[in-house]
């Protein structure tokens, strides 16, 4: 067991956060070491690089935002999301929205999960200096927001698509494990 002197209260939670993501299963383990990779690329990307270079990686541009998808519902979305959202919280939230989006964007599209990453914006009226625009973004699977949240109070301005087929194995994939013929839905 480490110990370490009563002088470094840093020390203790790191050892107390290190042995706690020890504990967690390896799926959970590398899920979490991608989501802390992917948000450092994206904290580089939207910090260091314009706008105009990296957004065209995001996906197919359109305004506003786009109806919902599929709607399907999968869970690895969700396990993404939580692994986005648990890092953010262990570096103490220094990560912004649009990083965590694009962070959870690029782990969907790693997976092929059709996603869209929605940009908005709001208007707050400050008592002393009169309105000010507050700008978000959120990333939803299907009809679902899964990063960031905005109960409805931004209005969205653009949206970034990413769009894959969900589909099972064909028959004709199946086929060709079980030693037949290879056929596709044309029947060639």
């Amino acid at each position: 067991m480490v110990t370490l002197p009563p002088s470094w209260p840093e020390g203790r939670v790191i050892v107390k956060r290190l042995r706690r993501f020890l504990k967690t299963p390896l799926s959970r383990q590398c899920l979490m070491v991608e989501a802390a990779l992917q948000l450092a690329l994206a904290w580089m990307m939207v910090r260091l690089l314009p706008f105009r270079w990296w957004s065209p990686r995001l996906g197919e541009a359109s305004a506003g935002e786009p109806p919902p998808g599929d709607g399907v519902d999968d869970p690895r979305a969700h396990a993404i999301s939580g692994a986005v959202t648990a890092i953010n919280r262990a570096v103490g939230g220094r990560f912004t929205c649009l990083m965590l989006a694009v962070a959870g964007q690029r782990m969907l599209n790693r997976r092929r999960i059709s996603s869209s990453l929605v940009l908005g914006t709001r208007t707050e009226r400050a008592e002393a200096e009169g309105p000010s625009l507050t700008a978000h973004a959120w990333l939803r699977v299907g009809s679902q927001v899964i990063l960031g949240g905005h109960d409805g109070r931004y209005l969205p301005v653009a949206s970034f698509v990413r769009r894959y087929r969900h589909q099972a194995p064909e028959w004709g994939q199946k086929a060709a494990r079980d030693g037949g013929d290879v056929w596709d839905e044309r029947g060639e």
